[in-house]
């Protein structure tokens, strides 16, 4: 289950060498009528055992089209949690949780046999080093120096559309992908037991004073423009969490789907 529901707590500071790491997150069932975002955090408050073993923040979003998606995206956070306890810090980290993305997938189908899926990003700081991995259309992104980095790709049909249309001697059009009806399937997605491509760093990012991370479901970068996020972004932690919060609400979609976000400010 979810460490916390809403922003309404005041941030985690986290310190481990030289950089101190301020948390924050926001969830919100938005126009649906049950919730299948999940996220978790690790090692929140306790400094040693950050500075010992890093910290970890998960987002899983279930898919609603499908049968259990709620209780599989809480169990995908739930193994993440138990990955990051096992993982030999003095080995290939980014390895280590690459091979775990696969495992979680068959594991998940093992035990929901295909009745439904979730998307996952997962982060993890370690020695001032950033390891991620994404599955699905869920985002992270960095934002360093006043620009707004998504480190991560979207598996789906659009982007396979982008990409044929990319390699092909053609001229390429980005509005045929775009205009796609079936743009939004997911091509990747865990509990599928079929796991093919999982996205992520093969060599974790140094991070910096001043950096911030956000991890979201698409209800959020679905709906919020990458140019607004970074606005937000550069206000603290807490902030930005309510502030995203608002800006979707404020749109008043009648469609709106889930939304969860959680956001990690470094500083000294």
């Amino acid at each position: 289950m979810p460490l916390f529901k809403k922003a309404d707590k005041p941030p985690a500071l986290y310190r481990g060498g030289a950089l101190s790491y301020q948390v924050a997150n926001q969830q919100h069932i938005g126009r649906r009528e049950r919730q299948e975002d999940s996220f978790g955090l690790v090692n929140p408050f306790d400094v040693t055992a950050i500075r010992k073993d890093g910290l970890l923040a998960v987002v899983a979003d279930g898919m609603g089209g499908m049968e259990d998606g709620a209780e599989i995206s809480e169990a995908a956070v739930e193994m993440c949690r138990d990955i990051f306890r096992l993982i030999n810090r003095k080995g290939d980290i980014a390895f280590q949780l690459r091979s775990a993305m696969y495992r979680i997938d068959d594991a998940l189908f093992d035990r929901y046999l295909g009745r439904g899926g979730t998307t996952i990003v997962i982060a993890m700081i370690y020695d001032e080093r950033l390891y991620w991995y994404s599955i699905g259309d869920s985002a992270i992104y960095l934002r360093r120096g006043g620009i707004l980095f998504k480190l991560n790709i979207e598996q789906n049909v659009r982007t396979r559309l982008y990409l044929d249309e990319l390699f092909e001697e053609a001229e390429t059009d980005r509005q045929r992908a775009e205009a796609d009806p079936d743009g939004v399937r997911l091509t990747q997605f865990l509990a599928s037991g079929q796991l093919k491509e999982v996205d992520g760093c093969f060599v974790p990012l140094t991070l910096k004073d001043g950096d911030v991370i956000l991890m979201c479901s698409d209800g959020v970068n679905g709906i919020i423009s990458d140019a607004r996020l970074l606005e937000l972004l550069d206000n603290p932690a807490r902030n930005a969490a309510k502030l995203i919060e608002r800006e979707i609400l404020a749109e008043n979609n009648p469609r709106q789907d889930n939304f969860t976000s959680v956001i990690i400010r470094c500083c000294i």
